[in-house]
């Protein structure tokens, strides 16, 4: 009996629960259940996919960027797995390994959905991604690959003249990231293009928040500038994260809250290096289930910023043992005739944090000391962002990473 007893909560701790959230995101999802056998694993498996994935690129371009950057880990994921579709056997089991992806391909369309509609622009939350093969003109692409991206949003294809006319390739380049790329290698036929640019409005408005200009330090705790920071008293969702000593913010944004924008920092320092060595999945999956909701307002100080980033998305896979792609035309050659060899791959993303927002929250009379807070003692009752800090937006239903950042160079340096 104590075996059984034993047995039946090792499987109830290790087995992911349905809860009716999940459940409601699985029902929306189209799939022909005669053939693709959905249970309760189809979520977390996603978001383990997504996590381990994300964490991959993370550090790489995390150390790349002296820790101020920001990138779309998920877009970087959607546009793998259109490549790892068309590749041959050996070259796709390796992409279909680092990206985490099932081998049953039901599941994983049922992926791509899921991946594919967690970001896109509403009236007040602008999220603009695009996912790109620019092609050489005259290449024949194979209708069973491109009918599967097609199908699944995962990118879209464009010719251009890249062996003929270097000009035009180069202005439809600028068409396509709205940016110049001088430095784009176009050796090969063809180059991968990514854009993710958001900029979105708090459910609750720091309009009301004091913008002032404020001194911002580095890890030994040295002013090294100032920042636009924005000061508001408000009710928030936070965290402690303890094997990393880091507290996390969460805020909701849009009208639905069908975002949420995290805050990162380390509790009595500003060294972020160990959050970004440390972090694993089982970290984040814990993040989520430990953030809890304050009783009373804390004070939360953010600087007001926009940050761009281009990332050499080649470089990090090549960090990460992709090197066939860019080497070897035969293993993209269930893509096109002739094969898809790309020669770049590079992404630009971009966020904008500012103070506007859709609503207002009421204000509160100062609570008396010793108030319960309903969060660890170690958080306080603040989170004051004039530090290295690191940040990311999920989307709400399934945690999905769409961005991840980290800010620690001021906007006025000294």
């Amino acid at each position: 009996m104590r075996v059984t007893i034993l047995t039946l909560l090792l499987v109830c701790c290790c087995v992911p629960i349905l809860t009716h959230h999940d459940q409601r995101i699985i029902s929306s999802l189209v799939y022909d259940p005669r053939i693709c056998v959905v249970n309760e694993d189809l979520i977390y498996n996603y978001r383990s996919s997504i996590y381990n994935f994300s964490i991959s690129l993370f550090r790489p371009v995390a150390f790349r960027s002296n820790l101020n950057f920001v990138f779309s880990p998920l877009s970087i994921w959607i546009m793998l797995a259109a490549i790892a579709e068309g590749a041959e056997p050996l070259t796709q089991q390796k992409l279909f390994q680092l990206l985490n992806l099932p081998n049953d391909p039901c599941i994983r369309q049922l992926f791509y959905q899921l991946a594919t509609t967690r970001a896109f622009p509403t009236n007040d939350v602008n999220i603009k991604s695009t996912r790109v093969l620019l092609i050489n003109d005259g290449t024949v692409l194979n209708p069973s690959w491109h009918g599967l991206v097609v199908k699944n949003s995962l990118l879209e294809v464009i010719t251009a003249p890249m062996r003929y006319n270097p000009v035009a390739t180069a202005n439809e380049i600028k068409r396509i990231m709205s940016a110049r790329l001088p430095r784009l290698d176009l050796s090969g036929n063809s180059v991968l293009l990514d854009t993710m640019d958001y900029n979105g409005l708090w459910t609750t408005a720091f309009g009301d928040a004091v913008v002032e200009r404020a001194p911002f330090y580095d890890l030994e705790g040295k002013q090294i500038g100032a920042v636009d920071i924005m000061k508001v008293k408000r009710r928030a969702r936070m965290g402690y994260v303890k094997k990393l000593n880091a507290k996390v913010l969460e805020l909701p944004v849009g009208a639905d809250e069908r975002y949420r924008m995290l805050f990162s920092v380390v509790i009595g320092g500003a060294d972020l290096k160990p959050i970004v060595t440390g972090v694993t999945k089982e970290l984040i999956f814990e993040l989520f289930a430990g953030l809890r909701h304050s009783y009373v307002q804390i004070d939360v100080a953010i600087p007001r910023t926009v940050i761009t980033s281009e990332v050499d998305v080649r470089t990090v896979l090549e960090d990460l043992g992709v090197h066939e792609l860019w080497t070897d035309p035969s293993v993209t050659r269930y893509i096109s005739n002739p094969p898809a060899h790309p020669s770049s791959f590079v992404q630009r993303s971009t966020a904008v944090l500012n103070n506007t927002g859709l609503y207002f929250e009421p204000a509160e009379y100062n609570h008396p000391s010793g108030l319960r807070t309903g969060l660890e003692p170690i958080l306080g009752t603040d989170f004051i962002a004039d530090r290295p800090f690191l940040f990311g937006l999920v989307d709400s239903e399934t945690k999905s990473i769409l961005l991840a950042a980290a800010f620690s160079r001021p906007t006025y340096p000294l």
